[in-house]
């Protein structure tokens, strides 16, 4: 007697919620590798970023986004805002993160009733369980608003040490459609090398910069280049004024020789070759404000003005 063959699935999941909730961390768990940069600091994701996690029998495919804040008036907070909200035109399931230290906060209500309106299903994921007791956990998880928000499932996880993620990953599988593979097997993210080498640089100058400094700053990779066993990496840092490139460079240079030696590190573990890496930083006033080059960037997405209604 034949065995009846095994039906695949494949379909997007988008990765959703406030700055800080922990959201790239997953989604590089997940891939067992780094293609989102992360720091303790909130907003530092700051366009879509897709994921490709490949199972046995399904192919899902995670789009990560930035965190949902008040935009206010700067035009990057707006655009970045409008890709989240775009993000979860096209899924089959929401995964909506918070932080199992505060649950769901009053501010993330006008999100989740925005989100309710396009009829698709949303998890709730209480992330960074690890960091909570279990006796505390409980009663948060018992006073969530159900009735007004009826997730299809409550799943508490640490996307930092993986426990519950493999539960996790099962429920967003069942929501998934039967249908063939979106991408290769080798493919597990849509993001382009050239991009990669600029958010390792980024992830460095959050990590190492204090205050207001990295989010007024923006970094694109100016030549990349495959050569016989080692590539060379020419990155760019955008800043707003002179006093900024003082302090991003260091005294002596050292800022700017700690940020480039560590994301060196990084992206020759991501590459597995000898990376030649160069930085330097340029002075372009008003980076912010410039359609085309936050679309040269990638942080606007083709087709998208950055003022998208929420609702759309």
């Amino acid at each position: 007697m034949s065995r009846k063959k095994e039906t695949f699935h494949s379909g997007f999941a988008a990765i959703v919620g406030r700055p800080n909730m922990g959201k790239s961390t997953f989604l590089n768990h997940v891939l067992g590798r780094k293609v989102a940069a992360v720091t303790p600091k909130p907003q530092t994701t700051r366009t879509r970023i897709l994921g490709v996690c490949h199972r046995p029998h399904s192919q899902l495919v995670f789009v990560d986004t930035p965190g949902i804040h008040q935009s206010g008036g700067v035009h990057l907070n707006k655009v970045m805002v409008d890709t989240a909200y775009r993000a979860c035109r096209d899924v089959e399931v929401i995964l909506y993160f918070v932080d199992a230290m505060s649950g769901l906060l009053p501010e993330d209500h006008p999100i989740l009733t925005n989100l309710w309106k396009r009829k698709i299903p949303v998890v709730l994921v209480v992330n960074k369980a690890d960091r909570i007791q279990r006796d505390r956990l409980l009663p948060l998880l018992a006073a969530l608003p159900l009735e007004q928000f009826p997730f299809v499932e409550v799943i508490p996880i640490s996307a930092l040490t993986g426990e519950n993620v493999e539960r996790l990953l099962k429920v967003v599988e069942n929501h998934m459609p039967e249908g063939p593979p979106y991408f290769p097997e080798d493919q597990d993210t849509d993001q382009s090398e050239r991009f990669l080498a600029a958010e390792m640089v980024r992830e460095k100058l959050f990590l190492y910069l204090r205050q207001e400094l990295p989010y007024s700053l923006a970094v694109q990779t100016e030549s990349f280049q495959e050569l016989p066993g080692r590539m060379e990496i020419h990155v760019q840092i955008m800043v707003d004024r002179d006093s900024q490139k003082g302090i991003i460079i260091g005294k002596r240079g050292d800022m700017l020789k700690r940020v480039g030696s560590e994301a060196r590190r990084d992206l020759e573990k991501l590459f597995g070759v000898p990376v030649f890496l160069q930085t330097w930083v340029k002075v372009r006033k008003d980076w912010a404000a410039d359609m085309r080059l936050l679309r040269e960037v990638g942080y606007l997405e083709e087709g998208s003005d950055g003022n998208d209604h929420p609702g759309g």
